[in-house]
């Protein structure tokens, strides 16, 4: 019985979701550590993010790799909005920089400066006034160049 209940996909859809969708996890992790500061619950955005695009499964199989990245970055703080935990403690060497900063901070430093996206790119994902993320970006930017990595 479960078995029917259970949707199914066939063997390209399976790999598309292999060889597509999760080459991005690693990504998609190091946004969900920048936005919650938890190593646990960046792992829960992630697949929380991955399950609830599975139903468009068959949509993205004609879509391509920007659009994917952008559709499961945007998605990932949807995720993180409904239920906006964050970390008081992590064994990450990144905890001591990411932690003063606000979250909307973060997200810009982390889509521009390490994921390479541009301003306007960012901001498909997050729904900042364009100034507003501008100087988010920059406030990241000004603590990267004066933090010091132990």
């Amino acid at each position: 019985m479960a078995e029917n209940a259970a949707r199914k996909y066939d063997a390209g859809a399976a790999a598309f979701f292999v060889e597509t969708l999760c080459q991005d996890a690693d990504t998609l992790l190091r946004f969900g550590f920048a936005l919650s500061l938890s190593d646990e619950w960046a792992s829960d955005l992630v697949l929380k993010t991955y399950k609830s695009i599975l139903p468009k499964l068959p949509e993205l199989l004609k879509k391509d790799g920007t659009f994917i990245r952008q559709l499961l970055l945007r998605r990932l703080w949807e995720v993180h909005h409904e239920d906006p935990r964050e970390g008081s403690a992590s064994s990450s060497s990144l905890f001591p920089f990411f932690k003063p900063l606000e979250l909307d901070t973060r997200a810009a430093l982390f889509l521009c400066d390490i994921v390479g996206l541009s301003v306007d790119e960012a901001l498909e994902i997050t729904p900042m006034d364009k100034n507003d993320f501008r100087s988010h970006l920059a406030t990241g930017r000004r603590r990267l160049l004066d933090f010091r990595f132990e």
